[in-house]
């Protein structure tokens, strides 16, 4: 029996089981009935979460609505370079060992979809696994982030948001009275915020209303916490980023999906369309953290974008200040880390929605991250940007981290053996 065969026999019934559950639950609610009791969300808390058992986190996008990003008029194609400059072999620690692995192995093993690297304006490797091709579409996850913070970067500099320092109830009035005032907008992007957030898997835990709340604009003016003081801690929160998404959203009269079409997508020549999910068509809400869904390519593209310090062959695109600014380490950011502190204990650090690595006093790598095994590497000293895509994490981003700060290095050296005129 073929595993398709025995997975929708399981499927099937399942579903129908937790379909029938989630339209008999009824609750006991307060007045004030909490989010988590509302019928469309426990609906996809049951069935949708019964779905991710059986199928690829990468097709996450074809369960929600979304907002259309219409690709450049005249597409940007890399140049092609030197495959060999890419070793066949990487290497991590593994304990207190060294441990070396076929990269091909590495990536067909732990679930890759896609895997490019790039230096300056070549691609040095560009190769698909699993199923996936040049054209397969990605929930890039976490790496939305970024992308989002791009487009902070470039409302601030357009005048639309005034400072970082601003509290966020200057654009969210609805804020005002709930106590969010000491809130900024650095706050929301350094995880800062303070705001509740809890990363479990209950209905009523703050990352999952996150991803499935069909009405995410109420559940962001009306019942949000506050946890803490901000500033105090680093706590990992989606809602910081959607809320960012709101003041985009108000502050350029537009979606972010839109921002990004006119600011980014069309100037630099992105090869494909993309997509930005919502959060149902009714509310029409982005979900800025984690449903832009893009092609592995065009990613590559961003990432090359920021290496270039958010110049575009002449002409700039993302402010040059805001890139820095938003991937070099703080030196005042003493902050203690509620959630991945392991990131923080391996040397790393966060900024604007950016996970970066000091190598020394001038030399640092930064990454946008996501949840799923997705990955926008930008190595500045050498000149490379590594893209990975995926569905499942296979290892634990400080492990690809290594494996991308090698072949990078790797690709570093043997460029300046060639004596490649943009070394000398």
């Amino acid at each position: 029996m073929s595993s398709a065969v025995r997975r929708n026999r399981i499927d099937r019934p399942l579903l129908a089981l937790l379909v029938s559950l989630a339209g008999g639950l009824t609750f006991a609610a307060p007045a004030s009935a909490a989010p988590w009791t509302q019928g469309g969300y426990l609906y996809r808390y049951f069935v949708w979460g019964a779905q991710f058992v059986f199928t690829s986190r990468a097709d996450d996008y074809k369960r929600y609505g979304s907002h259309p990003i219409d690709k450049g008029p005249d597409a940007y194609h890399f140049a092609p370079g030197n495959r060999d400059a890419v070793p066949d072999t990487v290497e991590y620690k593994e304990g207190d060992a060294v441990k070396r692995v076929a990269l091909s192995e590495l990536l067909r093993s732990t679930g890759t979809h896609a895997f490019i690297v790039i230096r300056d304006n070549q691609v040095l490797y560009e190769d698909y696994f699993n199923g996936y091709a040049r054209d397969s579409p990605c929930t890039a996850w976490s790496v939305s982030k970024s992308v989002t913070s791009a487009l902070v970067g470039i409302a601030i500099a357009e005048g639309y948001i005034k400072s970082l320092d601003d509290p966020i109830t200057n654009y969210l009035l609805e804020l005002k009275d709930q106590g969010f005032g000491a809130i900024t907008v650095r706050n929301l992007l350094t995880m800062g915020s303070g705001i509740q957030y809890r990363i479990g898997f209950f209905p009523w835990d703050e990352f999952v209303l996150a991803g499935y709340y069909p009405n995410l604009r109420q559940l962001l003016l009306s019942d949000l916490q506050i946890m803490e003081p901000p500033g105090q801690s680093f706590h990992y929160n989606n809602f910081n980023v959607e809320l960012l998404g709101l003041i985009l959203e108000r502050t350029t009269h537009q979606p972010p999906s839109q921002y990004l079409q006119e600011k980014i997508w069309k100037p630099i020549g992105m090869e494909y369309p993309a997509t930005w999910s919502i959060d149902s068509d009714q509310d029409g809400f982005e979900l800025t953290p984690i449903l832009l869904n893009a092609r592995p390519i065009d990613l590559a593209k961003f990432g090359r974008l920021y290496l270039n310090e958010g110049n575009w062959d002449g002409k700039q695109i993302v402010p040059e200040n805001w890139v820095s600014e938003s991937t070099v380490r703080d030196p005042n950011d003493h902050r203690p880390w509620e959630t991945f502190s392991r990131w923080q204990d391996n040397g790393g650090y966060y900024k604007y929605l950016w996970w970066g690595v000091s190598q020394g006093k001038s030399d640092y790598s930064y990454m946008g991250i996501g949840t799923y095994g997705q990955f926008i590497f930008v190595s500045p000293k050498t000149k490379v940007v590594i893209v990975r895509t995926a569905d499942k994490d296979g290892i634990d981003p400080p492990y690809w981290r290594e494996v991308f700060q090698h072949i990078a290095d790797h690709v570093d050296e043997n460029y300046r053996r060639a004596g490649s005129p943009n070394d000398r």
